[in-house]
């Protein structure tokens, strides 16, 4: 039976800031001892009292640029990544929570790295593979979450070809759509179209419907950011 976790995702998700931040505390701390005590060698001459210090001066400026990237990651956890896995749970009541984080933490990173709105990849996910089955396998051969054809394996640079890997599928996926929205000059209703196969010719049935269908998911999901005008979601080519 699946529980319901909405309710303590958002404790999880607003006490989770401050047991980082916590663990950095308390690490800095440890290695200021150890530097100010010796356990920590030291390059520079042990007589020199200045040694400590600037040990532990270094050591709270590291730690300060580490709160900063920490405070970083939990916002984007918060406003992105956690948004669009309370999403993927609420739509398809996925039993496999641990499977739709990491799907979400993908979708954003991803989406990121290419250029590209994660909640447009999200949507696209939702067309692809509305069951969320990363071995999910098309008639026409397509595979996983974002439903990569074979011959894209390995040439985008995603560290690795396994496509039913979610992470090497998502990352797949994101770039190739990047790419095709490069070679539409923006144009999503066209970039959408490439990546569905339908370019030249009707591949698949009602293949030309298939920008409608993302821009359907788009519309009823519950991503928590309003698009952006520039974002591609929600927005049609010409609108």
């Amino acid at each position: 039976m699946r529980t319901n976790t909405h309710g303590n995702g958002r404790v999880a998700e607003s006490t989770r800031s401050a047991f980082w931040m916590g663990v950095v505390v308390g690490l800095v701390g440890v290695l200021a001892f150890a530097s100010v005590t010796g356990a920590i060698p030291s390059t520079e001459p042990s007589a020199s009292g200045d040694v400590g210090a600037s040990r532990v001066a270094e050591l709270q400026l590291r730690a300060g640029a580490l709160s900063h990237e920490m405070r970083r990651a939990e916002s984007t956890y918060l406003t992105e990544v956690g948004p669009l896995k309370r999403e993927l749970l609420r739509r398809h009541h996925h039993e496999d929570e641990a499977l739709v984080t990491r799907i979400a933490f993908a979708l954003v990173r991803e989406g990121r790295e290419a250029g590209v709105d994660p909640r447009l990849l999200a949507s696209v996910l939702l067309v692809e593979d509305p069951e969320l089955d990363p071995e999910a396998v098309s008639p026409a051969g397509a595979i996983g979450l974002m439903q990569v054809m074979p011959r894209h394996q390995g040439a985008w640079g995603c560290g690795g070809d396994d496509l039913t890997d979610p992470d090497v599928n998502i990352c797949h996926g994101a770039r190739i759509l990047a790419n095709d929205i490069q070679l539409a000059h923006g144009d999503l209703d066209r970039a959408l179209l490439r990546y569905n196969g339908c370019v030249h010719g009707v591949r698949t049935a009602d293949c030309r419907m298939y920008p409608l269908k993302v821009y359907r998911e788009a519309s009823l999901a519950r991503f928590g950011r309003r698009p952006s005008s520039d974002s591609g979601i929600g927005v049609r080519a010409g609108d």
